[in-house]
């Protein structure tokens, strides 16, 4: 095998103890020194957290009284007025130096056509690196082990380039590998699987990368990689790795609308992204498989139910200062046939007690699991699986699964205070049946040997509520917080209000009340605040968010 370096590559990068000349500080200099009097420049404590850069590292301030007009004291004072100028120019260059994102994004340099891609970028916004570092900062016991970026770096990516392979990832991947990297499919018809695998590689010295991966291809057939804008672009061959670069050169995936959009939708820097069109995906491995095995007809005949959503998700992981966040999207999805989550939640989650450990609250979910329950009856015979349950129970299906789980269901819990003492779980159920679903509740728990009176049902305005406690009510008494209105809840789940899904965790509530918690881990876990999650349905798809907090 032989390698490509062909088309648009960059010059080498220098090592990273030889960084690159910026030019653009002769200018901001000469034009603070030379030309006109200009607004000052925000100091580097509005750019680096002040654990990093504390004030007195970049502004000496003099001790006592002036010194007297004139003579050595004046000399001294413009002195030390020079040096704290160019002392916080310095401070400031190095801060822009440290935090500035540069380098091309791997979607620049991986074709148009591209139906599914991933990437991980080490190398993020300044808003990014400051968030994660102020995060990470908060839980000293999980971070020791990485004392900075760079060693967080290697840790990850020696798991992926070292384990399994016949590299040394300290000497012959490190020395050049970059930090941004990425995994794409792109559609290729002559292929039998109907996808190439691409994975592209950002480097930062070109002869260390192409001296070891000509050295895996003395060994790996199934290996090609070309090079382009400071990257490697391998794949399963080289003639497929050649086919990807002359796919970039008629454009890149960066410059279609539908994944920029889609981009967009995240809001924010993104530590890491995941893309893909479904229906592009689908359409590819059904263009591969003409000379397939007949066997994998049947798998086709699945994805075509995936296909007719037509949905293109992305999925996107952005840090702030007090908590990390998962977001996903769809975009151009059919509205499909289950009801699961189609309508806002009717706020029963936001009226509980403020002191609810945790709470998910679903729309929805009594007609998504009825036509479940005909669709698979149909197909699995579950009718006939279930006969001795059903009789049991008394159950009728499957309209009392729509009595029972309703059109909103929320489900709660609190944990006791002390070592004393069982959770509380409720379960509180709009629906327009609830006279049937109440006297269903004893009879449905029984075969799983539950006695009828451990739990206890009773109506309530627009359904019922059973919890395992004749006492436990989760529902805010009057004038008392509810978990709406709770800090804690609205950072985990903001906007929750139009959410057709939610679900709440309050960590660091639980933490703070188990009795088996062990003082260093109370220590070490102090600042964990909650989980959240939500659900909202938008005018094309649907948009998820979870949430980890601190405090």
């Amino acid at each position: 095998m032989t390698s490509s370096s062909s088309g648009p590559d960059q010059p080498e990068c220098q090592p990273e103890h030889q960084p690159e000349y910026q030019p653009q500080y002769q200018a901001q200099y000469q034009a603070q020194y030379q030309g006109p009097p200009r607004p000052a420049e925000a100091p580097p404590s509005q750019i680096l957290p002040p654990e990093v850069f504390p004030p007195q590292a970049y502004l000496p301030l003099p001790s006592g009284p002036p010194a007297p007009r004139g003579g050595r004291g004046k000399k001294i004072i413009a002195g030390a007025a020079v040096l704290a100028v160019l002392a916080g120019g310095a401070v400031a260059a190095y801060a822009y130096t440290v935090l500035a994102s540069s380098g091309v994004q791997p979607e620049k340099v991986l074709p148009a056509t591209t139906v599914a891609f991933a990437k991980l970028d080490l190398d993020p916004a300044a808003g990014q690196k400051i968030a994660a570092y102020r995060l990470s900062a908060k839980f000293p016991a999980v971070a020791k082990g990485a004392p900075n970026i760079d060693a967080e770096k290697n840790t990850l990516l020696s798991a992926v380039f070292g384990d399994g392979s016949d590299f040394d990832y300290t000497t012959e991947i490190k020395p050049w590998l970059g930090d941004r990297i990425a995994v794409a499919a792109v559609p290729d018809a002559d292929s039998e699987a109907g996808l190439d695998p691409v994975l592209a590689v950002a480097y930062t010295n070109k002869a260390k990368m192409e001296a070891a991966l000509s050295k895996a291809a003395r060994t790996e057939k199934d290996l090609g990689y070309v090079t382009t804008d400071g990257y490697v672009l391998i794949s399963d061959s080289q003639r497929h790795a050649e086919a990807v670069l002359a796919g970039v050169r008629r454009g890149a995936l960066a410059g279609v609308e539908h994944y920029r959009s889609d981009l967009k939708s995240l809001h924010g820097d993104q530590l890491a992204v995941g893309w893909a069109d479904t229906a592009a995906v689908v359409a590819a491995l059904k263009a591969g498989s003409g000379s397939a095995a007949t066997e994998q007809l049947d798998q086709l005949q699945k994805l075509d139910g995936l296909a007719e959503t037509k949905a293109r998700i992305i999925l996107g992981a952005h840090a702030s200062a007090d908590y990390l966040e998962i977001s996903a999207a769809s975009h151009g999805a059919g509205t499909g046939a289950t009801p699961l989550g189609r309508t806002p939640v009717n706020g029963t989650l936001a009226k509980l007690a403020a002191d609810t450990s945790a709470a998910l609250e679903v729309t929805g979910l009594g007609d998504s699991l009825s036509q479940a329950w005909t669709g698979a009856s149909a197909t699995l015979g579950l009718q006939e699986q279930f006969e001795g349950l059903i009789e049991e129970t008394g159950l009728q299906l499957p309209g009392d699964l729509a009595a029972l789980f309703g059109a909103d269901a929320t489900l709660s819990a609190r944990l006791p205070k002390g070592a004393d003492g069982d959770p509380e779980i409720a379960a509180q159920v709009s629906t327009t049946d609830a006279d049937r679903a109440v006297r269903l509740v004893g009879s449905v728990v029984a075969p799983f040997g539950l006695p009828a009176d451990s739990v206890h049902a009773q109506r309530t305005a627009d359904g019922y509520l059973v919890s395992n406690s004749a006492s436990y009510d989760p529902r805010a008494r009057p004038g008392a917080g509810t978990l709406g209105a709770d800090p804690t809840f609205q950072k985990a789940v903001p906007g929750s209000a139009g959410a057709s899904l939610i679900a709440y965790v309050n960590l660091g509530g639980i933490l703070d009340s188990d009795p088996q918690a062990s003082a260093k881990d109370k220590a070490d876990w102090k600042h964990l605040g909650a989980f959240g999650m939500s659900v909202v349905p938008t005018s094309d798809g649907t948009r998820m968010t979870i949430r980890l907090t601190t405090r």
